[in-house]
Formats: structure tokens, sequence, C-alpha cells
């Protein structure tokens, strides 16, 4: 170790970023669940949320609930829905913030009494005092909002002030995937409100559900629905509320996990080419140990002792360096959900993941250590040397009596010609760095792209309205006439979502939420089959397929919740294609018929413009037209439903640059120190010749980049065909099984090469530095 330091070094820090990776991983992968269960635990989340949009029945749903053996509580919670163009807020700096900016739908609600509590960052269930709201953390993050600040709610009547007293935690609405946000005010500050906006307020109820056994949900749902209690709106259940709150950090945590591995089977490279080259290097020394009777056991120890205490070392840094980066990883899911109570499990995963490391590389060291045992004492005292193979010539047009090229270019290319097997490993490492450089930029990249709407269950457009239930269908009708004759827009069309029942892969009652229309004219991509193109037609999103055990030509019986007037009670269809969703839990369906179930849960418009459109003009005055909908472009909506995946892939993907980076580098200092030692008596000589340090530099650069350039390509090409298969095995967990990574050109063909070229070449020269000790005459007595 003492005569290698350069290369002990290297080994260490290799080793010291796959255990910090592995440990940041598995601390935010328990962290998350952690954290996760416990805001859901401290906040009572219901089993089952049932959203209705118009008037209760209050003693019809007591007496359900009473009569029901599955409920434990219920609560019939009152929202008081304002459009986020009437709140404002106002700093005091004089900062004016509209909510609308946030694309969140926003209710004033009152703290429950029984379950479903709006907690404070410290835990703690809030209770309002008058004239002061809590806000979302949403806000505080996305908006930049702060304590006592104003916000102003303007309507019919006097516009009522309140205070900013602090931002709160929400179980159901934390993430940016639920587009609703609830704002918790105190009961006489709810009433002044609800009487200050009159029409333009309207009240939403949540009727939720506490069950004595969570894992009967979808039964007591089922009972619900045929009770034909309320259900004017979306229905949600525990399940989809966890994976709601833990998607963004899965994603990261799936995401380090991979380069991980990547990074894992880098390190095993390395231990396993540094310790060939240093069988090498020691070849007549073990031939003479040997011959002394060394036994085979005794010489591996030699060897695996020094290499165990490298790994030791490197996963113990490792370990300490993973605390860190698991800071800044957790910091959004301690902001949001607050300590996972976890912290001891989290400390063991990371100690075994890191415990595992090391096992890995003494794997490594042991397989290699077997060609010890087949060394001749007799070959290896007269040779010196393990290596038999004779060495290629290189091609004619490499010759430098041709003086075509530079002789130092020539002798650079000329040796990678001659030696390919000794250049595999560079490679081989150069092409898992570019891989892990450029996926997670590619994935960051074609999440935040317009057309990543595809991905969401809708096709793509330059305008998508989203009009609540409790608008009624009267307006849903006035908004798809005013596209109709707007000859701004070139075409549009009304898509209804509606929820029916169907028969689940396990025999039970399954929830599906179908949505009709004219699915042609913003279609999305399947993965299998077609898009319906007759009323006997059906699309499944690929978890649905998975719940209902359906595949293409399936026949799917649909029944509604409650009939339309004059509707058959069941419809049998045949599924013709199956797409990508990761909306509403993955979990949708489309159709082209009518809809036969009167239980609407939502509608959409969705609007392309002609050429020329000031398309932002457009949809501002089409917002400033409709303030009780929800206008936006498909880009902002994306934006604002996967924010916090967005960002968290942002970091990811600098994480992964960085370690990209960092394994190039490593890979080339250790493998030209390891060549320089091979080369001794090469660069000697050429030394003796009157070649200058400089031109030696050269040639190794030239190696060096001769190989990084092939690595690069290939590289870039796995991530572009293997990375959305990576991508999607990831993902499938929540609807997206095949994703087709786009890169963006100047970052994964331009930049990131350029910063791997840079490093390697810095690398180079760095570990490449012949001294003196590369004289001909010591050379030849060795």
């Amino acid at each position: 170790m003492r005569r290698s330091r350069t290369t002990a070094v290297i080994l260490v820090a290799f080793v010291a970023l796959s255990a910090m990776l592995a440990s940041a991983a598995g601390t935010l992968m328990i962290t998350a669940n952690g954290a996760t269960a416990s805001l859901m635990r401290q906040a009572r989340t219901p089993h089952l949320l049932q959203m209705h949009a118009g008037q209760v029945d209050h003693d019809r749903l007591r007496d359900f609930a009473e009569n029901n053996p599955h409920v434990e509580q219920w609560i019939a919670a009152p929202m008081l829905n304002v459009d986020g163009a009437a709140i404002r807020v106002t700093g005091d700096d004089g900062t004016d913030t509209n909510l609308a900016a946030g694309l969140q739908d926003n209710s004033f609600v009152t703290q429950n009494t029984k379950f479903d509590f709006l907690l404070d960052t410290d835990g703690q269930v809030i209770d309002p005092e008058p004239g002061t709201v809590w806000l979302p953390l949403f806000y505080q993050q996305s908006l930049d909002l702060g304590v006592n600040q104003t916000v102003t709610v303007s309507g019919p009547g006097e516009p009522i002030t309140l205070r900013v007293a602090g931002f709160l935690r929400d179980s159901q609405m934390n993430a940016s995937y639920a587009s609703s946000k609830r704002l918790l005010v105190s009961q006489p500050d709810f009433d002044a409100l609800a009487l200050a906006l009159g029409e333009a307020g309207s009240i939403e109820y949540l009727i939720e559900f506490r069950l004595d056994n969570p894992a009967d949900v979808s039964s007591f749902d089922t009972q619900y629905r045929e009770a034909g209690l309320e259900a004017n709106g979306p229905t949600i259940t525990w399940t989809l509320f966890a994976l709601i709150n833990s998607l963004s950090s899965g994603i990261t945590a799936a995401v380090v996990a991979t380069v991980t591995l990547l990074l894992v089977a880098i390190a095993f490279l390395c231990v396993r080419f540094t310790l060939m080259t240093t069988i090498e290097q020691d070849y007549r020394e073990i031939g003479v140990l040997k011959a002394l009777g060394v036994r085979h056991r005794d010489l591996s120890r030699m060897y695996s002792r020094r290499y165990l205490v490298m790994a030791a070392a490197g996963a113990g840094i490792g370990f300490l360096a993973s605390l860190g980066l698991s800071r800044v990883l957790l910091r959004d899911i301690e902001l949001y959900m607050g300590p996972a109570g976890r912290t001891v499990q989290s400390l063991l995963t990371s100690l075994v993941l890191s415990a595992v490391i090391v096992l890995v590389i003494a794997l490594a060291v042991r397989r290699t250590l077997r060609r010890l045992a087949k060394v001749s004492p007799v070959q290896a005292i007269r040779t010196g040397s393990a290596s038999q193979k004779p060495v290629r010539r290189a091609p004619r047009w490499l010759s430098i009596g041709a003086g075509r090229f530079n002789t130092n270019d020539l002798l650079g290319l000329g040796d990678v010609l001659r030696r390919p097997g000794l250049y595999v490993l560079p490679l081989v490492i150069y092409t898992l760095a570019a891989f892990i450089l450029v996926v997670p930029q590619n994935l960051h990249t074609t999440v935040t792209r317009p057309d990543f709407i595809t991905y969401m269950g809708a096709g793509v457009s330059d305008m998508r309205i989203d009009v609540p239930q409790s608008a009624g269908l009267d307006r849903v009708r006035e908004v798809d006439q005013q596209l109709a004759i707007d000859p701004q827009v070139s075409r549009h069309t009304l898509l209804t979502t509606a929820s029916y029942t169907s028969t689940g892969a396990d025999g039970g009652r399954v929830t599906v939420k179908v949505e009709s229309g004219d699915l042609a004219a913003f279609p999305v991509t399947y993965l299998s089959g077609r898009a319906p193109e007759s009323d006997a037609d059906l699309g499944l999103s690929a978890l649905q397929a998975a719940a209902l055990g359906a595949s293409l030509g399936s026949q799917v019986t649909l029944t509604p919740v409650r009939a339309a007037n004059g509707a058959p009670q069941q419809v049998v269809l045949t599924v013709t294609g199956i797409y990508q969703d990761l909306t509403n839990g993955g979990q949708t369906a489309k159709m082209l018929r009518a809809h036969t179930s009167a239980d609407v849960m939502w509608n959409i418009l969705f609007a392309d413009f002609i050429e020329g459109t000031d398309q932002t003009a457009t949809i501002a005055a089409y917002t400033q037209a409709h303030p009780d909908v929800k206008v936006s472009s498909v880009s902002v909506y994306v934006n604002a439903t996967l924010g916090g995946t967005i960002s968290a892939l942002q970091g990811v993907a600098a994480v992964s640059f960085v370690v990209g980076v960092l394994v190039a580098v490593l890979i080339t200092a250790l493998f030209m120190r390891m060549l320089m030692v091979r080369d001794g008596f090469s660069i000697a000589a050429m030394k003796a010749l009157g070649f200058r340090n400089s031109d030696v530099h050269r040639q190794y650069v030239v190696r060096s980049l001769a190989v990084l350039v092939v690595g690069i390509v290939l590289g870039v090409v796995l991530a572009n065909t293997l990375g959305g298969t990576l991508a999607g095995l990831m993902l499938s967990s929540i609807g997206l099984s095949q994703l087709h990574l786009v890169a963006n050109p100047w970052l994964a063909y331009l930049a990131s090469p350029l910063a791997l070229v840079a490093a390697v070449v810095i690398a180079t020269l760095v570990s490449t530095r012949p001294s003196d000790k590369y004289s001909i005459s010591q050379t030849i007595k060795e």
C-alpha cells in the first residue's frame, strides 16, 4: 500500500462513492416510507374519502355509517371553494402574489375534531386563531410566501383580510400531485368568508371514513356506492394517499439506487483490474515465495487483507458522507411530512448496505486470487510475467514511417490497437460513467417536456381547461360553446369522466374511472393495441388492466354506480388498447360511447390554436373570462402537477453528473498509473531516444481520449435505448412501464461529453508525469 499510495486512495474513493450512494438510497427509502406513515398516523388520514359537490343528507349518511360494521368513525367536512384569483397574499415589502399562480383548487376549511387533522411543522394539531389563516407548505415553497403576510379574499361582499399564522402539513393534499389545497381558518372566519363570497364560493364536502380494518376499503367502497349515497366527485383511498405522498421520494430513491448498482459494478471491475496488475508486478516474487514453500492460503491473505482494509476504509468514509447527502435528499421530505421516527432503522440499513459493498469487494478479490494457485514457481522466476499473449501489430496506416500524423498521436493510437484487451476495462467504465451521467438528465428533460402529458393519460394540446363538477353541466356547455365559436381555436374536445364498477382480478368489485368523448382529437400513445374506435371498445391504463385482470381482447362489464335516466344498467366492452397513466393512482379507462353513469366526476376541455396565435395572451384571456375554472397551458399543468418530482429529478441529475465525472477521473487516474508501471521499460526507452515528458503526456492523452470517445458513444447509445426501459422498471409501480427518454442535445451530446473529456484529459496529465526513475540503465538492470 505504501508502494502504491495513489492506487490505494483511488480504490478507497471508488468504494466510498458506492457506499455513500447505497447508504443514501437506503436511508431515503426507509425515511420516506416512515415519514409518510408517521404523518398519516398523526393526522389520522381517512381510509376512504369521497368528495362531493352539492348538498349532503347527513341523516342518511349517519344511518349508513352506524349500521355498517366496517366503519369506525366518519365525518362530512365542508370546504369553501374559492377561485385562486380571488386570494391575494401581500408581503411587508409590498409584493403581491395571486394563488392562481399555483394552479391549484383552493378551499377554506376548519379543523376537524375526530380525524383528518391539519398539522403544523412540529406535528401538532393546529387550532387557528380568529383573523388568521394557515396556508399549505406547497405555497411557501412554490410561491415563496412567509409568515405574517396578509391574505385578502375578494368577493361580492366586503373583502376579508387574514394574517398568515404559519404553514400546514396536509396528509391528503401535501403533494403537487393533489390538485386541491386546503387553507385552514377558524369557524368564525369560515362563516364570514362564506357570507362575503356568496355565490362566488361553493361548498364541497369531504365525506371521510375510518375503518376497523383498512383492508376492507374496496368492499366498503362498493357498499357505499350501492347505497346510492353522495358521490358527486372523485373517490380516494388510503393507499392512493400514501402513493401520492411518497411518489417524488420514491422516484429519487429508485434513480439513486440504479446509479449505485452501476457504481458497485465499476468498483468490482476496478478492484479486479488493480489486483491483477499488482499480481503481474509481483509475479517473480510470488514464484520465489511459492518455491520457498509459502502456501496458497498465506499468499492469498497477503493480498486480500490489504484490499479488505481499503474496502472497509472506503465504506466507512462513504457511510459518513452519506449522512450529509441524506440530509440534502431528505430536506423536502422532512419539511412536508416531518421526521420519520426511524433514525435507528435507517442508520442500520446504511451500515448493512455499506457492509454489502465490502462483501462485494471481498468476493471480487477472492475470485481474482484464484489465479495464484495456478502460478508455476519455475515459470514465474524465469519469465517474471504471467502474460504469454503475443502483441498485435498496428495497422499500416498508423505507421510512423508514413508521416501522415503526429508521431505521438500515432504511438498512442497504435498502442490501443495493439493491446485492445488491456483497454477493455476503461472502455466499459467510461461507457457506464456516460450512462450514469446522461440517463438522469434525459429523465429530467423528458418529464419537463410538454408532450410528457401523454404519460398522464391525456393528449398534447395548446390549452387545457379543467371544469370542476361543482360548476354544473350548464357551465361546461358554456365554455365548450365559447371554444366552438372562437376563431383562434382550430380544434377542441370535451372529455368527461364518470365512475363505474367492475369485477377485479381477485373477484372483488373495483371502481373504474372512465373518460368518454372524442379520443381521436388529442390521442394518447398506447403501449399495445389501439385506441377505441367504436362504442363497443374500451382502452385501459396499464395499472387498471392489472387491477381488472384484463388484456387485449378481454371483455369488461361496467356497471354504473348510478345509472343515467333510461340508460342500461350494465355495459360490456372489449379491451382494444392499453396505455400509460400516472394520474389518479394510474387506474383509468377510456371509451367513445356516451356515459351511462350519472356519477360524473370531472370534465376537461382540450384546445389547439391556429398558427400565429399568441398562446400566452389567449390563455390569460380565458383565465380572466372564466375565473371559476382552471385554465392552463400543458407545460404549466405538467410543472404544477409534477413540481416535486421535477425538482427531485433535477437534484438527482446534478448528483449523477458529479458522480459520472468523478468516476471518469478516478478510473483514468487508476488506469494510467497502472499503465505507467506496465510500460516502465517503454517509457525509459523513449526518454533515452530523446522523447520529452510532454511527448509521453501526449501519447497517454491520445490513448485515454480514444477509449473515452468510444465509451461516450456507447454510453449515449445505451442511454437512448436501454435508458427508457430502465426508467420504466423504476416507475412501473406508478403506472409508467415504458418510457421513451428524450435528450436535450446541447446537454447530453455536447456539454456532458465535453465535461468528461476535460476531466479525463486533466486526470491523464496529472497521472502520467514521468520522473527520472524511468532511466534506461535502471530498467535494463531490473
